[in-house]
């Protein structure tokens, strides 16, 4: 693979942690279809034992949350280590707060949850015919309040 190749790759593998968090936390779960390959593995960070398999299954777990779970993640320090042409793996760290939406929306926002999420992800990424997709995606919960 050539430098370019490789660059273009780590970057389509980065996208899909930053738009993993964007769709939870808009709770715009259709849109898993566009970064989980079909027969993807998901395992929560609060369930690390009861991985999730398939595309369509992953999609049901989250639409079957509570809809008044208000989320923010913030993702950093993500890793993409492409390994061929359509493999690639990874890691992230992920700090989740959370909120109820019946908490009043104020000035300073709404109050956050008093049990907060620090947590990792390990990626394995493979290139479809749609292009760059998380084969699996496997959280543990690190640290909370």
């Amino acid at each position: 693979m050539s430098e370019t190749e490789i660059r273009s790759a780590e970057l389509a593998c980065h996208a899909l942690c930053v738009d993993y968090a964007d769709i939870v936390d808009s709770q715009d779960y259709p849109r898993l279809r566009q970064i989980f390959a079909e027969d993807a593995i998901f395992a929560r960070p609060t369930a690390p034992q009861d991985p999730i398999r398939g595309a369509e299954n992953i999609v049901a777990s989250f639409e079957a949350r509570p809809r008044n779970r208000v989320t923010q993640h913030f993702v950093t320090n993500i890793c993409v280590h492409v390994e061929s042409p359509t493999t690639a793996s990874g890691s992230c760290r992920i700090l989740l707060y959370m909120s109820d939406a019946s908490e009043p929306e104020t000035p300073e926002g709404r109050k956050a949850a008093p049990k907060q999420l620090i947590g990792t992800y390990l990626d394995r990424f493979v290139r479809t015919k749609d292009g760059w997709r998380f084969a699996e995606r496997r959280g543990k919960t690190l640290f909370h309040t």
